[in-house]
């Protein structure tokens, strides 16, 4: 893994710009296809929602942080080794534009920062610094995740919706371990900032003209050549069911299940690290549409 403050993967700005000129031109183009208005008062018809929603998800965290010199690190769980809380209240936004009948673009974002603290009861290597048994230790895990995509219908009439989306998840993610050493600070850090492909399918049924039922699955796995000799790899998965009430003409309520799992190793050839992340839970949510 990198060294203090430097990443895997940048975030490139001129990559996250071309998506936005694709969102664009497909949406200029799916403009002028319109067929008509009427599926604006369809129960899943909004043009524009905005969510507001509060996650109370189960958190499980694992790391493994080779040194420089290819010395294998230590397996560990931010939760049972190292104090950290597994459960956590969580606000997240979305934001959704359905700017033709069949298309849409789609926005997510949530912050997920979270810290402990324990005694080393057996010797933690962790990156190219060596925390010795019995000596307190402090941690940090700090997740900001964006995304950002587009989605076709396959299917969607006044009773259902099928579609397909496609776009980018932007992980944003920060961690580390201080310890001390003697008289002094042992302090090792690190992270990485990925824009990971994102596909998925989602879907609804209106039963009522008041109740729907939602889900979506995705689930993609990559593989990154960052230069001759360094790999990024992994898979994400992400899953959610829900069912929402229309409560009032723009004001709708939603109760729904979330699963989201990522998994990442990175390989320069003489040492392999790897990260693990995995968040489940309820979830309710308050959307107004117009």
């Amino acid at each position: 893994m990198p060294s203090k403050n430097k990443q895997l993967l940048y975030c490139d700005e001129a990559r996250l710009k071309g998506v936005v000129v694709v969102c664009f031109l497909i949406f200029a183009n799916a403009s002028h296809a319109q067929n008509g208005d009427d599926w604006q008062s369809w129960p899943m018809g909004d043009r524009f929602t905005i969510v507001l929603n509060a996650f109370f998800p189960k958190i499980h965290t694992s790391v493994r942080v080779d040194a420089s010199d290819g010395i294998r690190g230590t397996e560990l769980s931010f939760e049972q080794n190292l104090g950290m809380s597994d459960t956590e209240t969580l606000p997240r936004l979305g934001l959704s534009w359905r700017f033709a009948k069949k298309h849409r673009l789609i926005f997510d974002v949530f912050n997920l920062d979270r810290s402990g603290s324990a005694i080393v009861t057996s010797e933690i290597r962790f990156g190219d610094e060596v925390f010795q048994v019995n000596l307190p230790i402090s941690s940090f895990f700090d997740t900001r995740v964006t995304s950002i995509g587009y989605s076709y219908s396959l299917l969607f009439d006044e009773k259902k919706e099928l579609a397909l989306s496609v776009g980018l998840s932007i992980q944003d993610i920060q961690f580390g371990l201080i310890g001390t050493a003697g008289a002094g600070l042992i302090e090792q850090d690190t992270g990485l900032t990925a824009p990971l492909p994102a596909f998925g399918l989602s879907g609804g049924y209106a039963f009522t003209d008041k109740w729907i039922l939602r889900g979506g699955l995705g689930v993609f796995a990559f593989s990154i050549a960052l230069s001759d000799e360094e790999e990024l790899s992994g898979e994400i998965i992400n899953a959610i069911i829900a069912l929402q009430h229309n409560t009032f003409e723009n004001v709708h309520f939603r109760l729904s299940y979330s699963y989201f799992d990522v998994n990442v190793k990175f390989n320069n050839g003489r040492r392999s690290s790897a990260l693990a992340y995995e968040y489940y839970g309820p979830m309710l949510s308050f959307e107004y549409a117009f």
